[in-house]
């Protein structure tokens, strides 16, 4: 507020002018088969052989690529008995806290997460540039086919907004660094009652493939219960029609790309909701966040998780990871 910044993210409540699609629900009772060209089961993914492995992480990657969505269901431990530490409402965000380990790994030390995220997001450009710049490079990159590959062209513009990115812009990483850190975790909680959230993006600028979510059920996600419903393609500016609703069991991490077009859906049900948020980014990218927008001990919590996600990430951002 003191910096007059207001994050982008959160498109806030839905009204009559918010578009109806039909919903694809990804799994329960409401489960459509069409839904599963955008999930990629991955159970048994600890236990694979390496060459099993690679070709799940391709899998997922793949789908995120086309969709903006990669959908992953990985082995990560029951979450049914967590207890988030705080309760803010869907709309504000929490703080980045820590919450009782799910087992003896975090869903965010997935090898599977952190290789789709090194190998997807290869955006650049807000690294050094104004917005005008960047919307310039976003028209370029419509006009000439809205391919994600040609992000690979444009690399961080030297100067002051590079070494130094202004309040609200990303600060990960450092001036002679490219690809995706770990930027910011948040607790969401949707009561019952919750109305659906407008269809919108967490970003604008520079595009797709420079900012991440990956989303940790901590409660189970049910078709009624305000899950996370997202228009696949829409990172490219493609427009299906429909959308598709994740609700994949506990134990599952979805992933999008935070520039596709999405929301929260109502919440009919009769318990609260509550899911971590995890948020990739490359440097520069603007959200509006700062470091100590959750809190005065939301910076200390920030840092932390970086230092514990960032070694793991950006040790498979140097295998190059692709879909080779």
């Amino acid at each position: 507020d003191r910096l007059g910044l207001k994050p982008f993210g959160d498109g806030g409540a839905a009204n009559e002018s918010t578009p109806k699609r039909p919903k694809l629900y990804t799994h329960g009772p409401c489960a459509s088969p069409a839904a599963a060209q955008f999930v990629v089961p991955c159970l048994g993914f600890e236990d694979a052989h390496e060459a099993e492995r690679r070709r799940l992480a391709r899998e997922a990657l793949r789908r995120m690529r086309d969709t903006g969505s990669g959908g992953a269901v990985v082995p990560v431990a029951a979450a049914a008995g967590a207890h988030p530490a705080a309760s803010p409402c869907r709309a504000n965000r929490g703080p980045p806290v820590l919450y009782r380990a799910l087992g003896e790994r975090l869903a965010i030390e997935e090898e599977l997460v952190l290789e789709v995220i090194a190998g997807y997001m290869n955006n650049n450009l807000a690294a050094g540039r104004t917005q005008e710049e960047q919307q310039w490079s976003l028209v370029q990159w419509l006009t000439s086919g809205a391919h994600l590959e040609w992000f690979e062209l444009c690399g961080p513009k030297p100067g002051q907004l590079l070494e130094t990115p202004p309040p609200g812009c990303s600060d990960v990483g450092t001036q002679d660094e490219t690809g995706p850190f770990f930027g910011r975790i948040s607790l969401i909680h949707t009561p019952p009652g919750a109305e659906p959230q407008k269809h919108h993006r967490d970003i604008n600028f520079p595009g797709p493939a420079a900012q991440v979510t990956a989303q940790v059920a901590l409660t189970p996600l049910e078709a009624n219960n305000g899950p996370l419903a997202y228009v696949p393609g829409s990172h490219r500016m493609l427009t299906p029609g429909f959308e598709v609703v994740a609700n994949p069991p506990l134990g599952s991490v979805v992933l999008y790309d935070s520039f596709c077009e999405h929301r929260g859906i109502e919440h009919h049900g009769h318990r609260d909701r509550y899911a971590m948020y995890y948020e990739f980014e490359t440097r520069g990218v603007f959200s509006g966040y700062t470091a100590t927008h959750f809190g005065p001990e939301s910076e200390s919590h920030m840092q932390a998780f970086r230092g514990f996600v960032d070694p793991e990430l950006r040790a498979w951002v140097g295998r190059n990871v692709s879909l080779e």
